[in-house]
């Protein structure tokens, strides 16, 4: 049944829901949202049939019981007290061959194939709990029970989850009128399932299964987490894009690190309403950090809505924050958050700390940041700081060192680094770049770095006709082996790259060293000019940037000889890697492959760095079949800059891709994107 089509008794549910949104002096967001999460068993509800969900349906037994669950003097949902039958069909067939993997590798479901190559779930349930204002059933009838409790297995599930309660979802669908949310958990024989169905705000209907971290974990042991299995997008295609509700515009941050590893962290962040009725700005803001088995939390000390205080909730590493009125389309406004936690942590008792990518200041989704940026650290005087951003000031105040920097945006994902850091510096072309080596003064694998780094843009530049979009570049050493990130104006590189051959350990991971450090530069196009505004859209952060890694290295490799032994040499990896994900491995739906063991994560891997990049050569042989060697790469590259000058400074799309592809080609690309992009093909190549 159509979402459109199920019948609603909007009657009580309307009144319900307007109750649930009504506004109030002293609101209070914490209350409401315990009661949504634990709310009251009420009377008996009379089911017809089968609770009919779309896509999923839940069917009682004999001997279940389908009561009425209240919370705040309204409905919130239903309680199935016994035996039922979970029927899950999915239908899109582009998560077809993912939703068998999952299955296969994360559950112990069974799935047949149905009509039309649709694949269907039928799971006997010992009982379900269902959170929604709307669903489609009739009143309670008689009084509740109040003798009756929520299931006890719901309590092991919610005792302190690594995902975020019902509460959130349904002050959505309360506050931002995102009408047709659905939560629900389904207790099985053997695997327990979450439904996440969010037809306004995410336009998508999500299958988790749950797991627990198992007890050998001294910090996590215990905690529930989920898995996918299946997710369909709602009332639209994979690659038609989702509006956030807010967009940040700008976000003012301050970071004072006093001593130790306190750190206050005072947030501005400057908002705009895409629509009118958004009465909720719901953000992601860690909840705690960890340093080996040491736990600390993260504590809100204020929230201001336009100066004044607002109602919100801190839990499950997200906060929400009541709107109280509702923006009017638009409209700008602020919400300012300070907190407090031990965000300097200094791994293995090193003398540096990062705030890296992860959300240590109210970090909005992916589509919803765009902003202009101002960073103030403050980190004792024997600390060396570094921060996203151009270099505003940087001077020491009664005994502390202070940084400013700028970036006039769009900006995702602001980092700070501090530490006992020696620097080494150049300015070439109007961009400057700092080395930051870490203890020790590293200067002749600083001044290679420098070298390359300075090299790499200039080529770059040549091959994307878009210039480096920074006036600076700070290589950060991490004192950790085998990785690299780049947020924007930073690179956070391991100590292989500024040793590399000093013992046994740094030859291991040295191995590659460059290729990585020429894809963590790529990303200053790959990733902050162009941007994702969602997890199908990584392919064109990191499958671009080891492209462009590989294209440089050929280019710097000292003869064409050489470089093309090189490049072959990168490209014969890709093949090998591709070759070991498997079936049901997307790219443009890779975030939805169970990765809940070291071999699925890997396989997630696999598919950005090595099938992502296969797939961005075929199109290039694919264009030297059509047009002849010399005329396919001049207009593969012009696909490249086309896309650059398109999407720079904003969110890339694959569906941007393949109209430019259409436009200069003159082809029907389409289809081919389907089969090995948005489908699990793998184009062969010889």
């Amino acid at each position: 049944m159509s979402r459109s089509s199920l019948v609603r008794f909007t009657g009580a549910l309307a009144v319900a829901a307007a109750l649930l949104a009504a506004p109030c002096m002293g609101f209070d967001l914490d209350a409401w949202t315990r009661a949504v999460d634990t709310p009251q068993v009420g009377g008996k509800v009379e089911l017809a049939g089968p609770l009919d969900l779309g896509w999923i349906t839940v069917k009682p037994r004999p001997g279940c019981t389908v009561r009425e669950l209240e919370a705040n003097g309204s409905r919130c949902g239903l309680l199935f007290d016994g035996p039922a039958e979970l029927t899950v069909t999915i239908t899109d067939r582009f998560m077809l061959p993912v939703a068998r993997r999952n299955i296969r590798k994360a559950t112990s479901l069974k799935a047949s194939g149905g009509d039309h190559g649709s694949l269907r779930i039928v799971e006997p349930l010992k009982g379900a709990v269902v959170w929604g204002l709307e669903l489609p059933v009739p009143p309670a009838t008689g009084g509740g029970d109040h003798t009756a409790t929520l299931p006890g297995w719901l309590a092991k599930i919610f005792d302190d989850p690594i995902f975020t309660h019902p509460s959130h979802e349904l002050a959505e669908e309360a506050f931002e009128g995102a009408h047709g949310t659905v939560v629900a958990l389904f207790h099985g024989e053997d695997d327990d399932l979450l439904l996440d169905q969010n037809p306004i705000i995410d336009q998508l209907e999500e299958l988790f299964v749950v797991k627990k971290i198992p007890s050998r974990d001294a910090v996590n042991g215990g905690r529930a987490y989920i898995v996918p299995v299946a997710a369909q997008p709602i009332g639209r295609h994979w690659w038609d894009h989702v509006a956030a509700p807010v967009i940040a515009t700008a976000e003012d941050l301050s970071v004072t690190n006093p001593s130790g590893q306190q750190v206050t962290v005072k947030a501005k962040s400057t908002l705009r309403a895409m629509r009118g009725g958004v009465g909720l700005w719901r953000v992601a803001l860690a909840q705690r950090t960890r340093k080996e088995r040491n736990v600390y939390p993260v504590t809100v000390r204020s929230v201001l809505v336009n100066g004044k205080p607002a109602p919100w909730i801190h839990q499950d590493n997200e906060l929400l924050v009541r709107l109280y009125p509702a923006p009017a389309p638009g409209a700008t406004f602020t919400v300012e958050v300070e907190h407090e936690g031990n965000f300097a942590i200094r791994p293995a008792g090193d003398a540096y700390w990062a705030l890296g990518t992860w959300p240590w200041y109210p970090q909005p989704a992916l589509n919803a940041e765009l902003a202009r940026l101002d960073l103030h650290v403050t980190v004792p005087k024997e600390l060396k700081a570094f921060a996203s951003g151009d270099t505003v000031s940087r001077e020491t105040k009664a005994g502390m060192n202070v940084l400013h920097t700028h970036l006039d945006g769009p900006v995702q994902f602001p980092v700070v680094a501090a530490g006992d850091y020696h620097v080494f510096s150049d300015t070439r072309d109007g961009v400057h770049c700092d080395v930051a080596t870490y203890v020790f003064g590293k200067k002749k694998a600083a001044k290679l770095l420098l070298d390359f780094f300075f090299s790499a843009i200039k080529i770059y530049d040549g091959y994307f006709h878009t210039p480096y979009p920074y006036k600076e570049m700070h290589i950060v050493e991490i004192n950790q082996w085998g990785w690299g990130q780049a947020p924007p104006g930073v690179i956070f590189i391991t100590q292989e790259a500024f040793s590399p051959l000093s013992n046994t350990i740094n030859q291991i991971f040295s191995q590659g060293i460059n290729e990585r450090i020429a894809h963590e530069i790529a990303h200053s196009w790959w990733g902050h000019v162009v941007k994702m505004d969602s997890s199908e859209e990584q392919w064109l952060t990191e499958s671009f940037a080891e492209y462009s890694a590989a294209l440089l290295l050929q280019s710097a490799a000292g003869s064409k000889r050489k470089g093309e032994r090189l490049f072959n040499k990168v490209l014969t990896s890709w093949r090998g890697g591709t070759s070991m994900i498997g079936d049901g491995a997307s790219i443009y739906l890779h975030g939805y492959m169970a990765a809940d063991d070291d071999a699925g994560a890997m396989d997630r891997i696999r598919v950005l760095y090595n099938k992502g990049p296969l797939v961005l050569h075929a199109i290039r042989l694919r264009l030297e079949k059509k047009l002849g060697t010399k005329q396919g790469d001049r207009y593969f590259w012009a696909f490249f800059r086309a896309f650059l000058k398109h999407d720079g400074g904003g969110f890339g799309s694959t569906e941007d891709l393949v109209a430019i592809l259409n436009r200069i080609t003159g082809d029907d690309w389409h289809p081919w994107f389907e089969r090995y992009v948005y489908g699990c093909e793998t184009p062969k190549i010889k």
